[in-house]
């Protein structure tokens, strides 16, 4: 979907005006919580009493798990959590998108215990199983994300954050290609990359299947599919293991690359680097709470969280990840953190019947996929 500018309603306004220096206070623009244990959720973030009943009966439970395919649920983020709720545990379970969404289905249908909130890309999954999950009654849906076209099915799941898909690049074997400029979809075609690219080319993942279908639009139209071919790129199965290619030199350029993924490899010595892509093409973080949750009150208090300015920082103020909310409404933010640009794509994995066309009948008889 083309995303249009961010709505932002008068009562998120009204509310940071008289909420703005609380938050301030409480979050460092080193991407610090904005909020504590004490004062999370109150009469100050418009919850008052019935609310903070939902924060004790949490408190009680002690416990709530976090199913998550996203590199921005990490250490960090968990560290965050802990700070503003060190009476609640959060667990976390990590899981590829497919394994998680099976995982799901086994829960939901069998009454087994498992997830209490879930952070998935698939959206053609939350809208399947939209009756199985629980609309969040915190304060911060309605304060912070009303009237924004990220919220679905009256709240049941929310686009919390974007994933940005670009290039990694190891900069050593460019430089061994004269140092070809990678800026652009276009430059992924150049002739100097023949076999120094690698692909992952999201053979039968939906939302990675739309990233090529918009990213060849980028790159000139249908007939950059057959280019791409020409220059016969190694195809991976995940970012992930691409990733692991472009840090040992297998390949000098890797697409599509998460930033997150890149940039922990560059921090321990590799020599890469992520290059966001113009247009930015991104896949979604989208929460929820699930029905058969075993700790309601405390999955209420986490979805709650993640929609405030805290947990949009602990998720996404490293900048890895996007925030659907405008930065100026987040109160103070960390120099890193980064906002959707406003004209972006975010794939959400459901195929039109043009982009179904275009993988079987283009993208994967070039590709030779299939």
């Amino acid at each position: 979907m083309r995303l249009s500018p961010r709505k932002r309603g008068s009562a998120v306004l009204a509310a940071l005006a008289t909420g703005v220096l609380l938050l301030a206070a409480a979050c460092g623009s080193g991407g610090g919580q904005a909020e504590t244990a004490g004062s999370a959720i109150g009469p100050n973030e418009g919850g008052g009493p019935a609310w903070q009943s939902v924060v004790d009966a949490a408190r009680q439970e002690g416990q709530v798990v976090l199913y998550s395919n996203s590199d921005g649920v990490n250490p960090a983020f968990e560290a965050a959590w802990a700070k503003a709720y060190p009476d609640i545990k959060l667990v976390v379970s990590k899981y590829t998108s497919g394994e998680l969404t099976t995982k799901l289905d086994a829960e939901k249908g069998g009454g087994v215990v498992g997830a209490d909130v879930i952070t998935v890309s698939t959206k053609p999954w939350l809208e399947a199983n939209r009756g199985a999950l629980v609309a969040s009654t915190g304060p911060a849906l309605e304060k912070y994300w009303k009237g924004s076209e990220h919220v679905y099915a009256d709240g049941a799941y929310v686009l919390v954050a974007a994933t940005p898909l670009g290039a990694g690049i190891n900069t050593e074997q460019l430089a061994k290609l004269g140092n070809p400029s990678v800026t652009t979809y276009k430059d992924l075609l150049q002739p100097q990359l023949k076999g120094a690219l690698g692909i992952v080319p999201g053979t039968g993942s939906p939302a990675a299947e739309q990233w090529w279908y918009f990213a060849a639009k980028e790159m000139g139209g249908d007939g950059a599919v057959a280019q791409l071919a020409g220059l016969e790129p190694r195809l991976y199965t995940t970012p992930s293991t691409i990733a692991t290619d472009i840090a040992s030199g297998e390949v000098a350029v890797g697409a599509y690359s998460i930033k997150g993924t890149i940039e922990a490899l560059a921090a321990k010595g590799a020599p890469v680097k992520f290059v966001t892509l113009d247009p930015v093409i991104s896949t979604p973080v989208t929460a929820a709470v699930v029905g058969w949750a075993k700790h309601p009150n405390a999955a209420q208090v986490f979805q709650n969280w993640l929609l405030s300015p805290a947990g949009q920082i602990a998720l996404n103020g490293s900048g890895s990840l996007l925030t659907p909310l405008a930065l100026a409404d987040l109160g103070t933010v960390p120099a890193t953190m980064r906002s959707i640009p406003d004209g972006a794509t975010v794939v959400d994995g459901v195929l039109s019947p043009e982009q179904k066309t275009w993988v079987t009948d283009l993208w994967n008889a070039k590709m030779r996929l299939g």
